[in-house]
């Protein structure tokens, strides 16, 4: 049996993304792929392991399912839990989108460092994943197709079965004498997932039986090169960066637009940002980078805003403006709360002639009258607020 059971290289394949010590979290839907998943886990001695299965309330079959993976595990000694989400629909987010959504948000819930998310992505999910890419005429990033292993907030996620195909799996169920459940909505082909798997794909296996593989392959590559241009980019974006925000321009212009432009990318995912699209950049570059010398141009994005101040470009996020002007009496603390918790301000005064001498009040407000001054400390006399924060830049 060893040389035809999949369980010894599905062992290989886990070794090679986790080590033994590793927390694993099963993402059990009931269908084959998750069903062979946790039998396969189930098999692991010393394993730290436990099944989660999420109820979504879109099915009318939903509850047979949480019936399904509740014998399941129990036949196979392997702790589950469930979690009920309920999906409020947004506009422009298909529901399938949302519930993936929601999912991942519940499976990925009291992870630390050593905690693993495990779905059971397969070769046939990599074929149609990188044929969607195409459809959509994605870049790299696309074509490079599901990813075995991926960092999340807190913890990690990967994908074990990710070399094997679907009549692999099938063929294991058969050899266990494996039951499983069949979520009618696959079969729906107004989805383009369902279409490409029904439609497509046998026919690309009729004429090239080995084409799930060969794809398979050519996403290998895509993820290689895009390992390659990140480092590229991670270097070309140190020697641009002044702080986490901000952006040195004359760095910037020495680049080729190309390596400019995944800079600039770069940028906007470091501090969690949606990606702007090309045309987002063609603007950013053109109107404001590129601008008079005296104008003061800023671009509004979708939560964020891109300013440039003399050689230097600034990503301010729309969330970290304070909610309403306020004033707030300093006692001399070192640290202070404001805003209701939103913010947090570190105050570091070395003289105590301050704290012993001065009421000293901190305000906040969305616009300063021009002619509004103050005297700094070691300084001959008052200058405007407007001329003080161009010296200081």
């Amino acid at each position: 049996m060893k040389n035809n059971d999949l369980f010894y290289l599905f062992q290989t394949q886990l070794l090679a993304l986790a080590p033994a010590s590793a927390h694993f979290k099963i993402a059990l839907s009931g269908g084959l792929d998750s069903v062979v998943l946790v039998h396969l886990f189930s098999r692991l001695e010393k394993s730290v392991s436990t099944a989660h299965h999420v109820h979504h309330g879109l099915s009318d079959n939903a509850d047979k399912w949480v019936v399904f993976c509740t014998d399941l595990c129990a036949s196979l000694t392997m702790p589950l839990q469930v979690s009920h989400v309920i999906l409020a629909k947004k506009s422009r987010i298909s529901l399938e989108a949302l519930a993936r959504e929601k999912r991942y948000a519940v499976l990925k819930e009291g992870f630390n460092d050593k905690s693993y998310l495990v779905t059971a992505h397969h070769q046939d999910d990599q074929l149609e994943t990188v044929l969607l890419a195409l459809k959509r005429g994605a870049g790299l990033a696309g074509l490079q197709g599901i990813v075995a292993k991926q960092s999340l907030s807190t913890g990690h996620l990967i994908r074990p079965l990710l070399h094997f195909s679907r009549e692999q799996l099938e063929h294991y169920a058969q050899q266990f004498s494996l039951q499983w459940m069949e979520d009618e909505s696959n079969r729906d082909q107004q989805f383009d997932r369902n279409f490409i798997r029904h439609r497509i794909t046998p026919l690309l296996k009729q004429r090239w039986p080995a084409i799930a593989k060969t794809v398979a392959r050519s996403a290998q590559h895509c993820q290689t090169q895009l390992q390659l241009i990140n480092e590229l980019t991670d270097a070309d974006f140190k020697h641009c960066q002044l702080l986490p925000l901000q952006l040195k321009i004359m760095p910037l212009k020495a680049l080729t637009e190309t390596r400019r432009n995944n800079v600039l990318r770069y940028w906007f995912k470091q501090a969690a940002f949606h990606y702007p699209s090309s045309k987002q950049l063609s603007v950013i570059w053109q109107d404001l980078v590129l601008a008079q010398r005296d104008a003061q141009p800023k671009i509004q994005l979708q939560q964020v805003t891109v300013f440039r101040y003399q050689a230097v470009i600034y990503l301010v996020d729309e969330r970290c403006i304070i909610s309403k002007p306020q004033k707030i009496e300093w006692q001399g603390e070192t640290q202070k709360i404001v805003d209701a918790g939103r913010f947090q301000l570190q105050i570091d005064v070395k003289n105590d002639f301050l704290r012993q001498s001065h009421q000293i009040e901190i305000c906040f407000r969305e616009q300063l009258n021009a002619g509004f001054q103050c005297h700094p400390i070691g300084r001959g006399k008052a200058r405007s607020i407007k001329k003080l924060l161009h010296e200081y830049q």
